[in-house]
Parts: C-alpha cells; structure tokens; sequence
C-alpha cells in the first residue's frame, strides 16, 4: 500500500524556510542591509556636521542624554579609527532622533552663513560707523538687541587705540598704517552678532 503523499511545501534555501514570510512583498520583510548601511553613513555625515556648528549653538539643540554624551565622547577622542567607530556609533543613535529636526537647523544655520557673506560690505560700513561716531552704538544694538554690549564696547575702544597707534607710527616712518588685530576682530565679531540674528531662535 503506498504512503499518503506529503503537502507540498515551498522550496527550501539557504537562507531556511520562514513560514512567517512567505507571500510576503520585499517592502513588508524590512528595509535591506543595503539599505540600512546607506541610512548610517547619512547619519554619520549628519552627526559630524551637526559638530561643525558654533559650540553654544551645538549646546542648544535638544537631544537625548545618551547622544550628547556620544558627541562629547567623538569630540575627545583623536585616534582616527576610534573616531570613525564612535561615528558609527552616533549614526546608530541618530536613528532614534528626529533627523529632520536636525537638518534643518543645520539648513538654517548654513542659510545665516550665506546671508551673512552677502553682507560684508554691511558689516564694514557698521565697523567704519561704530569707530567713527559713538551714537552708531545705538543704532546697531536697535538693530541687533541680543549682542554683547560689553564686549562690543571693549573692542571699539581697543580698535580706536591700536589705530591712532598706528597713525602714529606711520607719521614717524613715513610708511602707510595698517590695520591690527582688534580691527580684524571687531569685524568678526559684527559678523557673529548678523549670522545669529539671521538663525530662528532654538
């Protein structure tokens, strides 16, 4: 008498028979490894672009507790392979993060940059102002009420002494004045005070 014949069941493979799976469509098994490497090396770039930002405005954004002590972490270290796998790492968590949240502030902050370069020449006028004439202080903290008053103030004063220095000098030698060091930095710090008044405040 012969034996009942067997259901027929799928083939098997290397990979083993999942009953789980079977008929499903490749979406609806998860993303591939492919995938999901090519969505960690996005989250890498992501984690050390968001550590190119200004550190008080990196100190800003809001994260988990466990991600920020993984920025610090890749921060200390300066063994390159050590950083490439705390990179990974950081990748990994940023999974968990809302990365839109965070390419968009790395949007915004890039966009401040851009209209801050196109302003130079507004920034110089300020300079030429602010040394020229002590009322022009007015004006620029109406303009930009969330700069360092102190500070500010500090580096007009220091620009106005190293220039009648230089002045001075160049009566003497006969050579034209060059600008100095509080000249260079005064600038900067004008252009700080526009690229942060560009940003949406976080």
């Amino acid at each position: 008498m012969r034996a009942p014949a067997l259901p027929l069941c799928p083939a098997m493979t290397r990979f083993r028979y999942d009953i789980e799976t079977e008929g499903l469509e490749e979406e609806a098994l998860g993303p591939s490894k492919t995938s999901v490497k090519v969505e960690l090396l996005d989250l890498q770039e992501l984690g050390l672009a968001l550590l190119e930002l200004p550190a008080d405005r990196f100190a800003r954004i809001e994260m988990e507790p466990r991600l920020r002590e993984a920025f610090q972490e890749l921060q200390r270290l300066t063994n390159l392979s050590a950083r490439k796998r705390q990179a990974s790492f950081i990748g990994k968590l940023l999974r968990d993060e809302d990365s839109t949240a965070f390419r968009k502030l790395l949007s915004d902050y890039q966009h401040g940059k851009e209209q801050a370069a196109r302003g130079f020449p507004d920034i110089a006028k300020w300079r030429d102002r602010l040394l020229a004439d002590d009322a022009a202080l007015t004006d620029w903290f109406a303009r930009y009420p969330t700069g360092d008053t102190r500070t500010l103030r500090a580096l007009i004063r220091n620009t106005r002494k190293e220039e009648a220095a230089a002045l001075s000098e160049s009566e003497h030698s006969g050579k034209p004045a060059g600008k100095g060091r509080y000249y260079r930095e005064l600038f900067q710090h004008l252009r700080a005070a526009i690229e942060a008044a560009a940003l949406p405040d976080r």
